[in-house]
């Protein structure tokens, strides 16, 4: 017995290749055995009367012989290594094009990735399945123009396509976008021009294989919403003129460029009721301002704007919200507004021009004795700094709608948290390469922010904020 083993080892030493290659079958029937034992049962339909796959596994192995049981583990490590990754549908608020919900998508076992796909890819929106989300193309997105100025969304980790359109549609927007492979935008129009596909090249963070935007360039989809978002849709954009006239005239106040128009956006969303103006601007009133063609003293509108400041004005309401913002922010904005429109802004030959230094020469001083007066000659005042109410948006919104005389709705809040810029926002004050304020402008301002504090607290009110003080710069 010895001497033919002992042939067998010296083949083996003359021959290693072939000693390797007998090494090679034996793990390769040991692997057939294993997947073999892997799919037992595998047949839903079969004899286990149309059980789970891998349940029907697991029965089959625990009558299986002991000197089995070791193939049978194996087979059920590798069945649940081997489950398919589960099929993506559209998100719940999604509506199919026969109006069906994504549960009637599962009952149909759709696969909807490779349509995702081709729309990333920059395929026109007629070969997408309809009544989902179409793409729309890639647009421009930077700080001077705004693709989308709705709410935004940033996860440098886990932004997807469905995440950021289950975002924008559960708030009621039209429109989705992503940027950058990870900031998801929204909102009711695309305000920038389209530009090649081949720009929005980032790949999504938490999507391989699907593409989200492009440095400055946005993805966009138009989205289909369920009913329920569709409701709160037209809710926000619902807004009615007083169901009765009111006695008492509500002036919201303030000096040129200091956010009142926005202060009426946020009122309008958080009440539902239209603001009304002294004076009429028909690029708001197209814009959706409709209190604008009415009489200021119609008692239609939830609050009137004003810029004046004389004695007999202001003593025409019954209350105000007075709205103060820093002088140096108020001054460049207002003069961006008389150059550039309501979100334009001044050329460098206005700001290097005589235009600046004799607008600040006349209109600081107003931005003083526009406060001055309303403190003096006002019935019943609610100062609001433009700055804490970007701060403290929703509980200084909560304050001015208490003190309009109205309910605080919770559901009207969501509309201000979804669309709280409006049409009317600047892209950030335009960067200059100089400083526009000589040492002389600012010492007169410094001045007048000083005699503004001291009129405020001497009417038990809190100061100017930290920001516009001397010091603080």
């Amino acid at each position: 017995m010895a001497r033919p083993l002992l042939k067998i080892q010296r083949y083996f030493r003359r021959k290693p290749v072939r000693f390797f290659s007998f090494i090679l079958l034996y793990l390769t029937a040991g692997s057939l055995v294993f997947l073999h034992s892997g799919f037992v049962g595998d047949n839903s339909t079969g004899a286990n009367g149309g059980r789970d796959p891998l349940v029907a596994s697991e029965m089959g192995n625990r009558v299986a012989s002991s000197d089995g049981r070791r193939v049978g583990m194996m087979g059920r490590v590798f069945k649940e290594n081997r489950r398919p990754t589960p099929r993506r549908y559209g998100p719940p608020w999604m509506k199919g094009a026969a109006g069906k919900d994504s549960h009637d998508w599962r009952a149909r076992g759709g696969d909807y990735t490779s349509s995702w796909n081709r729309a990333l890819k920059g395929r026109n929106a007629k070969d997408l399945d309809d009544g989902r989300a179409n793409y729309i193309g890639c647009y421009i997105d930077n700080t001077a123009k705004r693709a989308l100025r709705g709410v935004s969304f940033f996860d440098y980790k886990k932004m997807t396509v469905f995440r950021c359109q289950d975002n924008c549609a559960e708030r009621g927007y039209l429109y989705s976008g992503l940027e950058f492979g990870a900031e998801c935008y929204c909102g009711h129009k695309i305000q920038a021009p389209n530009v090649s596909e081949s720009e929005c090249n980032m790949e999504c963070k938490g999507e391989k294989g699907n593409l989200c935007g492009g440095a400055n360039r946005l993805s966009i989809y138009r989205l289909e919403l369920s009913q329920e978002s569709a409701r709160r849709y037209n809710r926000c954009m619902d807004r009615h003129f007083l169901p009765t006239r009111s006695k008492q005239l509500m002036a919201l106040a303030s000096f040129p460029g200091a956010g009142n128009t926005w202060a009426r956006h946020l009122i309008e969303l958080a009440t539902g009721f239209y603001t009304g103006s002294y004076y009429f601007d028909g690029s708001l009133y197209n814009k959706g301002f409709k209190g604008e063609r009415d009489h200021w003293r119609s008692g239609r509108n939830v609050c009137i704007k004003t810029h004046e400041s004389g004695k007999k004005e202001i003593e025409a309401f019954d209350a105000s919200i007075v709205m103060i913002r820093n002088p140096y922010k108020a001054l460049m904005a207002e003069f961006n507004r008389k150059y550039g429109g309501h979100i334009g802004f001044a050329s460098q030959a206005h700001w290097r021009g005589k235009e600046w230094p004799e607008f600040v020469k006349n209109y600081a001083p107003w931005w003083a004795s526009h406060t001055l007066d309303w403190l003096r000659y006002g019935r019943n005042v609610h100062v609001v700094h433009f700055e804490e109410l970007k701060r403290e948006l929703f509980s200084k919104l909560k304050d001015m709608v208490l003190f309009l005389g109205l309910e605080v709705a919770e559901d009207r809040l969501l509309c201000v948290e979804g669309q709280k810029d409006g049409n009317f926002k600047r892209s950030g004050l335009r960067k200059l390469e100089y400083d526009p304020y000589t040492p002389e402008m600012r010492a007169s301002i410094d001045e007048l922010v000083m005699t503004v504090d001291a009129a405020l607290k001497k009417r038990n009110m809190a100061g100017v904020p930290k920001e516009y003080r001397p010091t603080s710069r």
